[in-house]
């Protein structure tokens, strides 16, 4: 495994209605990796996400950046967030500003007072996420669809070091999904690591690199989507269902080890070209 990023040392998280959202979790995030964080409702994946940016503090346990433990002062949390990056689920609870535009500049002011670069910025992100026309309109006033794509260009024009994102591919129609995945793999390629929580089994185990699987707070299993979707056994305890291209594999190869799992369509038909009569 790669050097830790973010580690959770005996980390717990009880809410005061007694619920115990994560339970005594020791783990370590792998630096510079695309990582999926799956589990059925309950699993403590929101809860997870939000100690990761210090909005949620451990019931006992600690976190630390980098080898260094987090700290919940003001300044201390202002820094922190500089590094990671952070996209909500309900983009609502992110969107602050009277227009498209001053919403990515927002964060941007809080970096530098640089005019220039911040324009700069702006203007990459505006045109990346296809927010052109949008610039002067209310961020309140957009769709679902467009709020989510404000808060990714807001969060990425800030080039964090650690982009994390709850359900980034929500209320999004496949080609705005596509878009933004691909800044995900894009920022990723420039070594950032990227950690983010879905229900898209398809998606986590075509696009990570490495896979956390969460029940009542603690870690089922984690690794690479191979070693992590051979455990259908696991898998059925967490309440999730095989990739589609895991369970045709394992229907047409009952034998198949984990490492030899095709991940895309074309290393599918790679693995069924022998068997066939036809040409793929």
């Amino acid at each position: 495994m790669s050097e830790g990023v973010i580690g959770f040392k005996g980390v717990s998280y009880l809410y005061p209605s007694g619920t115990l959202a994560i339970d005594g979790l020791d783990l370590v995030l792998p630096q510079g990796k695309k990582i999926a964080l799956l589990g059925g409702n309950g699993a403590g994946k929101s809860t997870f996400l939000l100690m990761l940016i210090g909005i949620l503090k451990p019931s006992s346990g600690y976190l630390n950046y980098h080898d260094t433990r987090y700290c919940y002062g003001k300044s201390q949390l202002r820094t922190l967030r500089s590094k990671i990056g952070f996209l909500f689920h309900d983009s609502d609870n992110q969107l602050i500003a009277p227009t498209v535009y001053e919403e990515l500049s927002f964060g941007l002011y809080n970096l530098s007072k640089d005019k220039v670069w911040v324009r700069q910025r702006v203007e990459w992100a505006l045109e990346a996420f296809g927010l052109q026309e949008l610039r002067d309109k209310s961020p309140h006033d957009l769709s679902a669809g467009q709020k989510k794509r404000v808060c990714m260009a807001a969060v990425l024009s800030m080039e964090p070091d650690v982009v994390v994102c709850d359900e980034p591919a929500s209320s999004l129609d496949p080609y705005h999904s596509s878009l933004i995945f691909n800044q995900l793999d894009k920022l990723n390629l420039h070594g950032k690591t990227i950690i983010i929580s879905t229900h898209d089994v398809n998606q986590a185990y075509a696009w990570a690199d490495y896979i956390i699987v969460l029940k009542q707070g603690k870690v089922l299993v984690s690794g690479s989507p191979q070693k992590v979707f051979h455990q259908t056994e696991v898998l059925k305890e967490a309440d999730l269902q095989l990739p589609f291209i895991v369970e045709l594999s394992h229907s047409l190869f009952p034998d198949l080890g984990c490492e030899s799992l095709p991940k895309s369509l074309v290393e599918l038909q790679t693995l069924l070209k022998p068997v066939l009569c036809t040409d793929l």
